[in-house]
This record gives structure tokens, C-alpha cells and sequence, in this order.
């Protein structure tokens, strides 16, 4: 009696050890084409430091701006003079409000606005030209991912015509009517596959694991996929699409606001040959230094007038500087415009080529599934050879394949077309 229930004790705390259920797959995480580019991002730190660049232009615009603001000035002292018989009061006291205006500067605050005004224009812009970028690395990637999978699918289905071979040339092998030959060939075309398969679930391992790093996830993040590379239509005459890139390219967009600071920064330099006009006014309390014991009050009204005569050539070099660095960048901008169109040419015919690849490649597909249906009836009549038949399922796992790279190729071709105009 007592043996039976230590052993029942030692049962109930054996398996309160044990855990309570067994540890659950963590779940994979839906992701859509439509949605990795929206899922990049968040939180993508490239993009967070190009927001940074703009708030910097925007606060350098707002101190261009408060120098043509009123500016107030309240300032104060307290002295302790050593007691003399002349000082009535050996505590001097000053306090004054002195509120200043900018009349004129030669244009000077003015162009520097303008040169702020296009630098956060320019910075802006830089910014949604990385967010295209952006997006195009993670729609190319997720891409990457799906020609993974399908290379996954393709081997799978391969392995399993290889797996069937093999089970008909044993069946025939051992009914004595194929030869040992036969089998062998199976054997290999099996580990042929298998191998092949190995190779494509590393490929959709890599995949995952550069797709979740570049949307800020874990990188062991379990991924479902839920689009296929099925092609996407593009349809853009090639003229309007270039119009659409020289219109449009936030980085073409970025360098002409440069070029406007440019020309707004030779405003600047010029301005410093030109007289500025200040006017000042304020209030003022003092003790007389001292040589009273009242303290008194009085306004100040000041008009002020400067003008530099000679600045040892400084505003002259300043200018010449400022005109070489426009003229710098409008060539810039040719070369610019020259590359964004060929930019938009090049994707525009690969787009023109993937979709010529990907006719070649659905229909050597029909073709390699046709040839196979009948090596294998040939084979299982006596009229083929095991050869025949292994022959026509390699060439059809090669066709499947290429016809997914078609399908990534047409895919790809059509963001970096996308990409290429500017948009996202």
C-alpha cells in the first residue's frame, strides 16, 4: 500500500517536470509584394538619416528668415567701484532694451533665404529619390525570394519524376524485361535531384534571411510569401517614358535646386560689395556711473550706414567662386539628364527582352513536358531507352527553371523601368 502510493506521488511530480505541451513552430509571417515595399520603410535607418538632412535644411531656413526679424536685445551690469569722494553712489548700475532692424543688406538676407529655400528643396527631394530606392531593393529582393521558391518547386517536382523513373526501371528490372543499366541511370538522376533540391531550399534560406534584414526583421523570421513572379504589365511608350524621368527624378529634381543655391549664393557674395542700412532703438538705465544716487532713463534712436571700400579682392574672389560652382553644376545636369534617360532605355529593353525570354522559355516548357509524356510512354512500351526518358525530364527540369528566370526577369526589369522614372 505504501509503495503504491510513492509510487503514484513520484508519477504526479515526474510529470509535473515534464513540459506542459510540446514547443509551438513559430508562425510564418504573411508578406505580399504589395506590402514589403511599405514594410521597408519602417523604422529603415538610410531613410531616417536623410529626414534628418531635411529637418537640418529647414532649421538653416528658419535661421535665414530670423535675420530679417526684428532683433531685441536686453542687457544689464552691476559694478563695484572702490569709494571715491567724486562717486556719489560707488555701485554703478546699467540696464538697456535695445530693439534693431535690418533696413537694407545689399540683398544679402534675401539671397540667403533663397539658398535655404532650395536647399530644403533639394534635401527633400534626396529624400523621396531614397525612398524609391528603398522600395526598389525590397521589391528586387522579394523577387529574389520567389525565384527561390519556384527553383524549390521546380527541383520538388523533378525529384519526384527521378523518384518515378527509378520506380518503373526496378519494376522492369526485376520482371526481366529492362537491364540493371537502367536502374543505375535512375539512381544517379534521383541524386541528381536531390542534390539539386539541397541547393534550392539553401538559396530560399539566403533569400529569406536578406529579405528580412532589409525590412528590419530577425533574420531566422519565418516568411510566407504570398504573390507568385507572375508577370506584371507594363504599358509606357518608351518616349513618354523618359519625359516622365526627366520630369519627375527626384535626384534630377535635387540637383536643380542646387543649381537655384547656386545662383542664389552668388546673390550673397555680391551683396558684399554693397552698402547695408541698420536702425536701432532702445531704453537705457544708468546711475551715471556712479556720480549719482538716482538712476535715470533715456531713449536711444540709431541709423546706421556700412559700407566696405576695400576688402583685399575677398567679395570678388567670393563671387568668381560661386560662378564656377553654377557653372559646375549645370553640367552636372547635362550628364545627369544623359544618364537618367539612359537609365529609363536600358530597363525599357530589358523589359522588351525579358518579354521575349519569357515567350521562349512557356513554350520550350510545353515542348520539354510534351517530350517527356512521350519518352515516357516509349519507355514503358520497350520502344525507348532509359536515356531517352532521363534526357527528356533533365531538359524539362532546365526549362522550368529558365522559365522562372523569365519571370524574374520581367518582374525585375519592370521595377528597375519603375525606379529608372522616378516613381515608386
Amino acid at each position: 500500500m505504501t509503495q503504491g502510493i510513492a509510487s503514484l506521488l513520484f508519477a504526479i511530480l515526474f510529470a509535473g517536470a515534464l513540459p506542459t505541451r510540446a514547443l509551438a513552430a513559430p508562425v510564418a509571417r504573411p508578406l505580399s509584394f504589395a506590402s514589403v515595399a511599405q514594410t521597408a520603410l519602417q523604422d529603415n535607418l538610410q531613410l531616417r538619416a536623410a529626414a534628418f538632412d531635411v529637418a537640418v535644411a529647414q532649421a538653416q531656413l528658419a535661421q535665414a528668415r530670423g535675420a530679417k526679424l526684428p532683433q531685441a536685445n536686453l542687457s544689464g551690469s552691476y559694478t563695484r567701484n572702490q569709494e571715491q569722494p567724486l562717486l556719489a553712489d560707488p555701485n554703478v548700475y546699467a540696464a538697456s532694451l535695445v530693439v534693431s532692424y535690418p533696413l537694407s543688406t545689399g540683398g544679402n538676407l534675401e539671397a540667403r533665404i533663397r539658398l535655404a529655400e532650395a536647399n530644403v528643396r533639394g534635401a527633400q527631394a534626396t529624400y523621396e529619390r531614397t525612398k524609391q530606392q528603398i522600395v526598389f531593393a525590397a521589391e528586387q529582393t522579394y523577387l529574389q525570394a520567389l525565384l527561390a521558391a519556384e527553383s524549390v518547386a521546380a527541383a520538388q517536382r523533378s525529384l519526384a519524376v527521378a523518384n518515378e523513373s527509378l520506380r518503373v526501371a526496378q519494376v522492369r528490372f526485376s520482371a526481366g524485361a529492362g537491364a540493371r543499366l537502367d536502374v543505375l541511370q535512375a539512381e544517379v538522376a534521383v541524386a541528381s535531384a536531390e542534390q539539386a533540391l539541397v541547393q534550392a531550399q539553401t538559396g530560399v534560406g539566403n533569400a529569406q534571411a536578406n529579405l528580412n534584414a532589409l525590412i528590419n526583421l530577425p533574420l531566422d523570421t519565418p516568411l510566407a510569401l504570398t504573390d507568385t513572379l507572375t508577370p506584371r504589365p507594363v504599358d509606357i511608350a518608351l518616349a513618354d517614358a523618359i519625359a516622365r524621368a526627366l520630369r519627375e527624378r527626384a535626384d534630377l529634381a535635387a540637383l536643380r535646386n542646387r543649381i537655384e543655391a547656386a545662383q542664389a549664393g552668388i546673390d550673397v557674395a555680391q551683396s558684399g560689395g554693397a552698402p547695408t542700412f541698420g536702425f536701432g532703438a532702445g531704453y537705457a538705465l544708468s546711475n551715471a556711473n556712479g556720480l549719482s544716487t538716482t538712476i535715470f532713463g533715456g531713449w536711444l534712436v540709431t541709423l546706421g550706414v556700412t559700407l566696405s571700400v576695400f576688402d583685399g579682392g575677398i567679395t570678388q574672389a567670393q563671387i568668381r567662386e560661386a560662378q564656377l560652382q553654377l557653372e559646375q553644376l549645370k553640367l552636372r545636369e547635362a550628364q545627369i539628364r544623359q544618364q537618367v534617360e539612359l537609365d529609363v532605355r536600358v530597363a525599357a529593353l530589358a523589359l522588351q527582352r525579358a518579354a521575349g525570354e519569357l515567350t521562349a522559355a512557356t513554350k520550350a516548357v510545353e515542348q520539354g513536358r510534351e517530350s517527356v509524356r512521350l519518352a515516357t510512354v516509349r519507355y514503358q512500351s520497350g520502344v525507348g531507352t532509359s536515356l531517352e526518358l532521363l534526357t527528356a525530364q533533365s531538359n524539362l527540369a532546365l526549362a522550368e527553371q529558365s522559365l522562372a528566370s523569365a519571370r524574374f526577369n520581367q518582374n525585375a526589369a519592370r521595377i528597375q523601368l519603375i525606379l529608372a522614372m522616378g516613381s515608386q
